[in-house]
């Protein structure tokens, strides 16, 4: 039985370092999407941030993905991250047009935000959100500290345009003191957890410890919430990340797991490559 009622995902689907763990031993670059897509139901899509696909690289991602898969792109980082927010901004317009041929396999889009765009900006955001097509579906991600201090009028500005808001667990990475992934807690941004749905599609990325022991106490809190949501008929969209994302498959496993313990959403197919640690708490 494959993943029910919510959708799990990693951040991307092409490590090779994921051959002979995710991938079974020999799987060819080419094959990476497809085989992710035996596994997951979904995927954040964070190239886009930084360049458009070509229309080949489109066509072919539609190709190795099944009717259930979703596509989560983000924004193009010139939309923004480069000057004002701009309704009907030309780069969005291309990167809409670019990604068209996946319009039955896109999940949200979600719109990360600088950290300089905080409630002062609230006017020119609603302006640039009312713009979107309204086919499509968002999230927005906000890094401003501003924003949590007093979520009450932003939640309310998302909901009332049926936007989920992208909920960022980095309590697990900043918890760690390795000197190995100093670099990545320094990109990630150090704010609180809200767990609070605005629209039917709540979005959390997790980027846990990299010791599996460790982030569990952080972890563990989001099996309730998700639970909670699909009960209520909400689709909750999940994507566990890690630090370098080498075992981001074998978290994303595990917390599966865990939330199969709460609430019925199908089972995982077995691990496809070697072999691995089974025991979740």
């Amino acid at each position: 039985m494959p993943i029910e009622r919510y959708y799990l995902g990693c951040p991307g689907w092409g490590l090779k370092s994921w051959v002979g763990k995710l991938f079974p031993a020999g799987t060819k670059h080419t094959e990476f999407l497809e085989r992710y897509a035996e596994v997951f139901n979904t995927v954040e899509g964070n190239t886009t941030f930084y360049a458009l696909p070509s229309l080949e690289t489109v066509a072919r991602w539609r190709a190795s993905v099944p009717a259930t898969f979703r596509f989560c792109f983000k924004l193009p980082r010139t939309v923004t991250h480069e000057g004002p927010l701009q309704p009907n901004h030309p780069a969005l317009a291309d990167f809409l047009a670019r990604i068209a041929p996946l319009r039955d396999v896109l999940g949200l889009l979600f719109i990360q935000l600088p950290a300089h765009l905080g409630p002062a900006e609230l006017t020119q955001l609603a302006a640039f959100l009312d713009a979107l097509p309204t086919e499509l579906r968002y999230a927005v991600e906000l890094r401003h500290p501003g924003f949590f201090t007093d979520a009450t009028t932003i939640d309310d500005l998302l909901g009332e345009r049926g936007i989920d808001r992208v909920i960022m667990d980095t309590r697990g990475i900043h918890s760690s003191r390795s000197l190995r992934f100093a670099e990545v807690r320094d990109r990630k941004p150090n704010l609180p957890v809200i767990p609070r749905a605005t629209a039917s599609h709540p979005f959390v990325r997790c980027v846990p410890h990299e010791d599996w022991d460790a982030t569990l106490p952080f972890v563990e809190t989001w099996p309730p919430h998700l639970a909670a949501w699909i009960a209520l008929g909400k689709q909750p969209y999940f994507f566990m990340h890690s630090p370098d994302d080498i075992d981001a498959p074998d978290f994303a496993y595990r917390f599966h797991a865990m939330l199969r313990a709460r609430a019925p959403v199908g089972e995982l197919p077995p691990w496809p490559g070697t072999p691995r640690q089974l025991t979740f708490f």
